[in-house]
């Protein structure tokens, strides 16, 4: 019994509240990227893709073992040229910035020289303009500053649409490949990803997104390591091979009811207290 049927006779999944993990992959839900949509749902959605698309093999490996599915990036290609559409004007913008702070830079580093070229003896004796210098250097300074934070934000927002470059192999045809490509492409995404967005909407968006694919990366490796053998021997000759296979029959995709009752942890113990009764009986009447 999978589903429970509610008096309009709509369905309901049934919860696997029993289990945190398989919890975690049923509830994670998919939103496709529109034109419509703001600067921080491109950004959310371009990472969703890009760590959805690098969980595909751990995927095949949980489906193998149990017949579970996790999330799918359902992108297809008009919503990956969407994407690196956007990725266009989000960059255009925060060159157009970087521009503005480098010419301010410029400003600052000449207005700084013109007090360091003071050629007057009184002017370089007088208390003002030592006071002057070192304003000067420190505008500098600022400004300088300011250049190398926003050229970080902009190598940021350059790195993201070259994210998409293994969902777009993956989904082969219809994507603009010479947008693609004009960008860098990228392999990981920046571990100070969410410090290099000013905007706290953006800053926001990406941290959830984060977090929520960290929780279902992290279920997707718990339920894959319970349900494998170990690799010690002094493990496998101890129950060791029974766990995994009990593992693999309380996570098995039919099992809902089962994972609604029960946790995996109780399940595999009372199977293993079974089956080490059953062993000790057998001893006992085979002489």
């Amino acid at each position: 019994m999978n589903n429970l049927l509610l008096q309009k006779g709509e369905s309901l999944h049934l919860f696997a509240l029993k289990s945190k993990s398989v919890s975690t992959i049923y509830n994670y839900k998919i939103i496709p990227f529109k034109d419509t949509n703001s600067d921080a749902a491109c950004i959310a959605r371009i990472i969703e893709i890009f760590r959805l698309n690098k969980l595909r093999a751990e995927g095949e490996t949980l489906f193998s073992l149990t017949g579970l599915t996790v999330p799918d990036t359902e992108a297809v290609a008009e919503e990956i040229n969407m994407l690196l559409t956007r990725c266009v004007k989000l960059c255009r913008h925060e060159e157009e910035e970087l521009g503005y702070r480098q010419r301010t830079a410029s400003e600052a580093e000449s207005a700084m020289n013109q007090v360091h070229n003071a050629r007057s003896i009184s002017e370089v004796k007088s208390r003002g303009s030592r006071t002057d210098r070192a304003d000067a250097e420190r505008r500098y300074e600022t400004a300088l500053g300011r250049v190398a934070e926003q050229q970080t934000r902009v190598n940021h927002f350059r790195s993201l649409p070259g994210l998409l470059v293994g969902e777009a192999k993956h989904i082969g045809k219809g994507i603009d490949k010479a947008l693609l490509h004009s960008f860098p492409l990228s392999t990981y995404i920046p571990s100070n990803i969410v410090s290099a967005y000013q905007n706290p909407v953006i800053a926001g968006a990406v941290r959830f997104i984060t977090d929520a694919l960290d929780e279902v990366t992290k279920a997707v490796s718990d339920i894959i390591k319970c349900c494998t053998p170990p690799v010690d021997k002094y493990e496998l000759n101890n129950g060791g091979m029974l766990r995994a296979l009990a593992y693999k029959e309380y996570y098995k995709a039919g099992n809902t009811l089962l994972r609604a009752i029960v946790t995996g942890e109780d399940y595999v113990n009372y199977l293993m207290e079974g089956n080490k009764f059953a062993g000790r009986k057998e001893r006992i009447f085979s002489v």
